[in-house]
């Protein structure tokens, strides 16, 4: 039961990540603003860009890799969502059949993992043909930082 609370958890947060890209792409961009020609705003890729120093061909650059990769992302959303719909189903009003909530928590966690895969290889594309060497020692401290802040999570 821990292991689908787990992956239930994280499925969530990546939901809801590819969900704010999704409506921030939308919206063309976080709080309204373009990732394209303004992308130093609040939320996450804006951070990140003011902590690079990211000049606007690169911002250009990450902007068209991200079209490129949208849909694949998007598809996978729209999948762990049904998932997500499917696992409500099977436990609504209260009803456990715990082999079917384990069967869909086992597609959900493998739906996960190929989020985590393809944010790893757009990840990795960026580091190596977006960023100087500058950048990716400060992207590589900023990785540091976030590491060091999850692991804090844990200690309440």
């Amino acid at each position: 039961m821990k292991r689908i609370v787990l992956w239930s958890g994280v499925a969530v947060l990546v939901v809801v990540a590819g969900v704010l890209f999704a409506r921030a792409d939308a919206r063309r961009g976080w709080c309204g603003h373009g990732w394209g020609h303004r992308w130093a705003g609040p939320g996450p890729l804006g951070y990140i860009a003011h902590e690079l120093d990211l000049n606007q061909p690169q911002r250009q650059q990450i902007s068209t890799m991200w079209q490129q990769e949208k849909p694949a992302v998007s598809l996978l959303v729209t999948e762990f969502a049904a998932e997500s719909k499917e696992m409500d189903a099977a436990t609504a009003n209260g009803s456990l059949d715990e082999s079917k909530v384990q069967e869909i928590a086992g597609r959900q966690g493998a739906t996960v993992a190929k989020l985590l895969v393809e944010k790893e290889r757009f990840k990795s594309k960026i580091y190596t043909t977006v960023l100087t060497p500058e950048q990716r020692t400060k992207a590589d401290e900023l990785q540091a930082r976030w590491h060091e802040r999850l692991s804090h999570v844990g200690h309440f």
